[in-house]
């Protein structure tokens, strides 16, 4: 992708993420942001998310209608599920299969919060608790998965233009980490936290996790990692960015 800001493609898109907000007429939005996208510009998407910005629409909106033309344009031209286009051992296949992983462990832990909900008498050694600890556990342990997407993928996607959707990847990597260090915190503090103070803030904590992660992973999956395969077209790119993930390890996720 070129470098050039061209103001009339940055207005048609600032023009188009607007219509894409108020949700009319969606089949000719995909068609729309299928010709769009294939003559846009990372240059011309930041001027646009600036316009929107400057018109007074929150930078979260701003990153969330970004993410909506990129996601529609893509199913418009009718692509292949990005699993599909992968060969086994390419690197964007393991971090799906992990992303798939941790939504099981998220489906796993609202499980066990209600349970714990329910349950009047709450100990660290009863079945909940200790389930509740386990999953936590894996969901802790995937620093690496983050570490080889902050540091080897979301570097060579910036080369290409994209930093405005890598900057907002990494800064949820930063609340999730957060959060997951919360919950750890929590459990292992559990025999000096009281039953009913112990259950408001696994709930507290809970509710913010799980919808941030299941939106990040689904924006990684739809979004971010569809632009990586488009752009970066070198194979040995790919491959030397494998070499480095092979090395920063992959037992951040323990089956």
């Amino acid at each position: 992708m070129g470098e050039v800001f061209r103001p009339k493609k940055a207005q048609a898109l600032s023009d188009l993420l607007k219509r894409i907000n108020k949700g009319k007429d969606t089949a000719n939005l995909r068609k729309e942001a299928g010709l769009l996208l294939s003559d846009i510009t990372p240059d011309d998407i930041s001027a646009a998310e600036k316009s929107l910005l400057s018109n007074g629409y929150s930078a979260r909106l701003v990153q969330q209608l970004s993410a909506a033309f990129v996601v529609m344009a893509l199913r418009e031209g009718q692509r292949a599920p990005l699993s599909d286009r992968l060969d086994d051992n390419h690197i964007l296949r393991r971090i799906l299969a992990e992303h798939d992983i941790a939504r099981c462990f998220l489906a796993d832990l609202k499980e066990a919060v209600e349970a714990i909900r329910l349950k009047k008498e709450v100990t660290s050694s009863c079945a909940e608790f200790m389930r509740l600890a386990h999953i936590v556990e894996h969901l802790d342990a995937m620093e690496e998965h983050v570490d080889r997407e902050d540091d080897v993928i979301f570097p060579y996607l910036k080369m290409h233009g994209w930093t405005s959707l890598c900057r907002a990847a990494h800064s949820d990597h930063v609340y999730i980490r957060i959060a997951l260090n919360d919950l750890a915190l929590l459990i292992a503090s559990f025999d000096e936290t009281g039953v009913e103070e112990f259950k408001v803030r696994l709930a507290s904590i809970t509710r913010y996790l799980c919808p941030t992660m299941q939106e990040h992973l689904f924006q990684e999956d739809n979004v971010l990692f569809p632009i990586a395969l488009e752009v970066i077209d070198d194979e040995s790119v790919w491959s030397k960015m494998k070499t480095l993930c092979d090395e920063i390890g992959y037992c951040g996720v323990h089956l």
